[in-house]
C-alpha cells in the first residue's frame, strides 16, 4: 500500500455531508457524578476477561456497566464502569485512560460475533476488543482506535478522532481515498465477508492508511458473485457524492477484478449467461454497470 499523509485543515463551521445522518443529538453528560458500583467480580476464560458490576438504584442517564467481555491485555478496559454518555446513544467515541474507544449500539448476538470474528478479519477492520451490556440492559460492541484518526462522522469525532469534511481533500487526495477504500473492500471481500450499506461513516482514516468502522451490518456472503454488486455500490455511491471521477472508477474497478479474479467471472456469468474471454470483458461489464 502507498504511504500517504492527508492534510486536515479543521475550519470554522466545518460542514457536514449532506450524506450523513443529518443532525445527532450531543450524547456527552458532563462529568458530574462520582457514582461507583457496589460489588464486582471478575474471571477469564481463553483469550477473554469477564467483568461484572452490580449498582445501586438510580435515574442516573450515564453508561453504567452491568457486564463487559474484552480481550486480555487490553488493560485500559480493567475497571471500566461508567461512561459520561447518555445509555442507548447509538455511537459514542471516549478517551478511557490512555486509550480511545468507539462503543456502537447494537444487539449481543452481533456484538459478540463481531468480537469472536475479528481474528479473522483483521487488517481491513477497525480493531474490535470487547462487548460490553449496560445497566439499563443495552447491548455495544467495543472497538480500540490505536492512532490519532479522522473520520466523517461527527457523532465519533471525540478524543483522539477528529472530524474531517471530504472537502478538505484536494483531487489527488480524493484519488488516493478512492484507491484506499478499493483495496480494503478487496481484502474485505477475499473473506467473503460484505459490510453492508457503505457511507463515508464506514471510514476512519489515518495518515498513511484507512479501516473500516461501524461493522454492524458485516455479514457472510452467501456466494462469492454477490460482493461484485456490493463493490459495484460502493463505486456509485463514491462517484455520486464527487470523491472518485471516472478515472478513478475505472482503475478502482481493475484492480478489484485483479484481485478477486474468481468472484468476478463467476458474477460476468451470473449477469451475460456466458463467460468472459478476457478481464477486459469484466471490467467493462461492472463499468458499464456503474453507471447504468
Amino acid at each position: 500500500m502507498k504511504k500517504t499523509e492527508f492534510a486536515f485543515v479543521q475550519e470554522e463551521g466545518d460542514r457536514q455531508l449532506s450524506l450523513d445522518a443529518g443532525k445527532h443529538d450531543d450524547y456527552m453528560l458532563p462529568e458530574f457524578t462520582k457514582e461507583v458500583p457496589v460489588s464486582s467480580r471478575k474471571q477469564e476464560s481463553g483469550e477473554t476477561v469477564s467483568q461484572e458490576y452490580d449498582w445501586k438504584e438510580s435515574k442516573s442517564e450515564c453508561i453504567r456497566v452491568k457486564r463487559i467481555d474484552f480481550r486480555k491485555g487490553e488493560d485500559d478496559l480493567q475497571n471500566f464502569y461508567r461512561v459520561a454518555a447518555r445509555d442507548g446513544a447509538d455511537s459514542i467515541c471516549f478517551k478511557h485512560n490512555d486509550s480511545t474507544y468507539i462503543l456502537r449500539k447494537t444487539v449481543k448476538e452481533i456484538a459478540m460475533a463481531l468480537y469472536n470474528a475479528y481474528g479473522k478479519i483483521r487488517g481491513a477492520v477497525e480493531n474490535i476488543v470487547g462487548f460490553m451490556r449496560t445497566a439499563l440492559g443495552n447491548d455495544y460492541v467495543i472497538s480500540k482506535v490505536e492512532h490519532e484518526s479522522w473520520a466523517f462522522d461527527k457523532r465519533i469525532a471525540k478524543a483522539n478522532v477528529h472530524f474531517t469534511d471530504v472537502d478538505t481533500l484536494d483531487r489527488a487526495g480524493k484519488s488516493r481515498l478512492v484507491e484506499m477504500i478499493t483495496e480494503k473492500i478487496a481484502e474485505l471481500h477475499a473473506t467473503n465477508l460484505i459490510i453492508g450499506r457503505f457511507t463515508l461513516n464506514n471510514i476512519l482514516l489515518g495518515r498513511d492508511d484507512m479501516l473500516f468502522t461501524d461493522l454492524r451490518k458485516l455479514r457472510v456472503s452467501r456466494r462469492r458473485a454477490f460482493v461484485i454488486d456490493e463493490f459495484k455500490s460502493v463505486l456509485q455511491y463514491l462517484f455520486a457524492i464527487g470523491l472518485a471521477t471516472k478515472e478513478d472508477v475505472y482503475c478502482s474497478i481493475a484492480y478489484y477484478a485483479a484481485q478477486n479474479e474468481e468472484g468476478c467471472r463467476e458474477w460476468y456469468s451470473d449477469r451475460t449467461g456466458k463467460k468472459a474471454s478476457d478481464q477486459l470483458d469484466i471490467v467493462g461489464r461492472i463499468e458499464e454497470d456503474v453507471y447504468s
